[in-house]
């Protein structure tokens, strides 16, 4: 009779897993943490050591083979099928054109130099495809709109770049509407109905993850296509701005969206010993409230950071719409899920409180299922 961790293994094995929001297997080595410790003693600016990091570790992936091994092994051991990852968060200005264009060429690099093991995912076939094989693929997604500024016209050229998901805005205003750390939020603009409306046409899925209330309102309203949270959680049960209520996690599922549970322990408690059963709760209560077709993880977390890195981040995220009360901390660790690697125990806990079928869902399916109807 097979023991409870060899059932969940098999579960997490021969599950199609999608996390969706997260890096992939980010790592920084020796070389990494030294360049970026001449960059802070030299006085740069926390974005620009940032960027200089993604640009590296990218580099590293292409060019040497022993980093592109060690990452092919933690792709493994994570055992995820698919991962959302994020184009251009950093830069100056943070998710501005410029750092798009750099961010997806760089992941596109990346996607070349690990083809054997690594594909982009454009459409839900690929993510089938990825779980036959054994292999693993990237969604491309936008975490505000910053990159089309106020035009338009920029959608298709990032579609064609690989682009599904966009969220429509971070925590604060832009040109379609308010974050939710926004001061005030009236909701979409004239443009921002335009743009939902385009993205539904050209099959991009609509993320309201960082959307203040009435922009999502506004959002779900006008879509005429499934919405998403790709990554939050249960304000009921955390009362933090990324949080969401109750109405808004209904209003997503009535869609017949999706709504993916993050893992990020300042977000959804306020206790410094946040366990993968906190995550649990916040799953649990959404399932109790939308059904279980709606649920699944988008654990925006998962890598293990110098402290001097996780200082600039701290320093930078203020930048982003973050303050003092928002309890960010790139420090912060979770015992059971230190890094991305660890991804097979929240199988674990939600097998332990779900059921095999359920967790099935939650691991992947429900959001292949929102993907295929919104992208195709």
């Amino acid at each position: 009779m097979a023991t409870a961790n060899e059932r969940s293994q098999a579960v997490h094995r021969d599950s199609i897993v999608i996390d969706t929001l997260a890096d992939g297997p980010f790592f920084i080595d020796a070389e990494l943490e030294a360049e970026t410790d001449r960059l802070l003693d030299a006085g740069a600016p926390p974005a620009a050591v940032i960027q200089h990091l993604s640009r590296r570790f990218r580099e590293k992936i292409v060019r040497e083979p022993e980093t592109r091994e060690l990452y092919r092994q933690k792709w493994q051991e994570a055992g995820v099928t698919v991962v959302s990852e994020t184009q251009g968060g950093f830069g100056s200005p943070p998710f501005g054109y410029e750092a798009a264009i750099e961010a997806i060429a760089g992941t596109t690099a990346v996607l070349d130099a690990c083809r054997d093991f690594l594909q982009k995912v454009t459409r839900a076939e690929h993510i089938r495809q990825a779980h036959e094989r054994g292999t693993h693929g990237v969604i491309l997604n936008f975490q505000n709109t910053l990159a089309l500024g106020s035009q338009l016209g920029r959608l298709e050229r990032f579609c064609d770049f690989g682009i599904r998901i966009i969220q429509l805005t971070y925590n604060s205003r832009n040109f379609v509407g308010d974050g939710c750390t926004e001061r005030t939020d009236a909701g979409l603009s004239h443009l921002g109905v335009e743009l939902v409306r385009r993205m539904n046409e050209m099959g991009i899925l609509v993320d309201l993850s960082h959307c203040g209330r009435q922009t999502a309102l506004d959002a779900i309203k006008v879509s005429r296509a499934p919405v998403a949270f790709t990554h939050t959680f249960a304000r009921s049960l955390s009362d933090h701005d990324r949080g969401k209520t109750d109405d808004l996690l209904k209003a997503v599922a009535d869609t017949g969206g999706y709504i993916g549970v993050l893992v990020v322990p300042f977000f959804i408690s306020d206790r410094s010993d946040c366990s993968l059963r906190v995550f649990a709760d916040h799953v649990e209560h959404i399932v109790n409230l939308v059904g279980i077709d709606h649920v699944g993880v988008g654990t925006d977390w998962g890598t293990v950071l110098p402290p001097r890195v996780a200082d600039a981040l701290n320093e930078e995220v203020q930048r982003m719409g973050f303050r003092p009360e928002h309890r960010v901390d790139f420090k912060a660790q979770m015992p059971e899920y230190r890094s991305w690697q660890d991804w097979p125990n929240l199988t674990a806990t939600l097998l332990e409180r779900f059921g095999e079928e359920a967790t099935r869902k939650i691991l992947g399916e429900n959001f292949l299922r929102v993907f295929e109807e919104v992208v195709g």
